[in-house]
């Protein structure tokens, strides 16, 4: 009985020192991809189609500090099962105006949308969209720098251990800017470990430096030049070590909710392991296989607001004297009283339709 009272007294104290805080969210994210690389000798057309229901709450205190969780159900299209894959989001989040520090599982999306598809090719975004680890990030969104760790694979009897370890950041002054993004990803063994095999890593940095511009009449623009830099290896022999660098240059328009985003490559061949590992040890498009690669990702926003989200991409892929193309199509809606809400929305003519 004394020791219940106690718990009670702690729990009282506790409630009146740190005002609590409950909110909640309920996010519908469906995509719609069609690849035709039909003449790539390094992937093959696919239509990649999900659903992602992701009902989540939070409980925060002290205005820095919340827990949050959350369950995403991916249904696939055309599959039997009602529901084809199951993923648990928990964490923990410290934020204030110069630091953002999260533990747990949680978007990748949230954290690393600076990071191209030289890094995260688009099916890895559609089906693998949580990372679990750390990300700590200081300074704001045109001055920052921010470490992380993402656990993508536990070692068992059948399964290998592989993670992520990345660093990246950004500086500004006026219209000009640097930046950088990296990340090490470790492709260890299985536990007990399986004779013939070993452990393998694949490093990238990109690094450009360029003018970004924001008008007040809606137009954003940006162009950098810069490297791409890679180690690649093998533990196993010796032979198998590469450090593959390149030319990289982006481009970025965007007016009136039309836009694009270009990025260009040209130097030495990259993913040389991957008749050995696959895309076990390669996260990045399997494009930059080449000597020179070139996407032109063109867009328009359907829909733009705080609730719902709808966006139309066509893509251009030229690789191998070839040029390839990509449609998507992407929607996100969402309500709850999860993030704070401006009530505005940003209206373009096409979006007459939908009202």
């Amino acid at each position: 009985m004394k020791h219940r009272f106690l718990f009670f007294l702690v729990l009282i104290f506790s409630s009146s020192v740190y005002a609590q805080e409950y909110r909640w969210k309920v996010e519908l994210d469906y995509f719609f991809d069609n690849t035709e690389y039909g003449r790539s000798s390094f992937t093959d057309s696919e239509t990649m189609n999900g659903i992602w229901l992701k009902p989540m709450g939070s409980i925060g205190w002290g205005e820095k500090h919340s827990i949050r969780s959350g369950v995403n159900l991916l249904k696939i299209p055309g599959m039997d099962k009602i529901v084809d894959k199951v993923e648990v989001s928990l964490c923990y989040q410290y934020k204030s105006p110069a630091m953002v520090f999260r533990a747990g599982s949680f978007p990748r999306s949230e954290v690393l949308g600076n990071y191209n598809n030289f890094f995260f090719k688009d099916s890895v975004n559609h089906f693998v969209p949580l990372m679990q680890g750390v990300f700590w990030q200081i300074g704001s969104n045109r001055n920052f720098l921010n470490m992380w760790f993402d656990r993508t694979g536990y070692a068992t009897r059948t399964r290998h251990e592989h993670f992520f370890v990345g660093l990246s950041g950004k500086i500004s002054n006026g219209l000009l800017f640097a930046d950088f993004q990296s990340y090490m990803f470790h492709y260890s063994n299985t536990k007990p470990a399986t004779p013939g095999e070993g452990v393998s890593e694949n490093l990238q940095l990109q690094a450009t430096t360029g003018l970004d511009y924001e008008g007040e009449d809606g137009f954003k623009g940006l162009i950098a030049v810069g490297t791409l830099m890679g180690y690649e290896r093998d533990r196993r022999f010796e032979s198998e070590r590469y450090k593959p660098v390149g030319f990289v240059a982006r481009g970025d328009a965007e007016m009136w909710g039309i836009g694009t985003k270009n990025t260009f490559y040209r130097g030495e061949p990259r993913m040389r392991l991957a008749g050995t590992f696959g895309g076990n040890l390669y996260w990045g498009t399997q494009f930059l296989r080449a000597k020179s690669y070139a996407e032109s990702e063109w867009y328009i926003r359907l829909i733009e607001s705080d609730f719902v989200k709808a966006r139309f991409n066509c893509n251009l892929h030229f690789t191998e004297g070839n040029v390839l193309f990509q449609q998507m199509l992407t929607v996100s809606a969402s309500i709850g009283n999860f993030t704070p809400k401006n009530r505005k929305t940003t209206r373009y003519p096409w979006m007459r339709i939908f009202h």
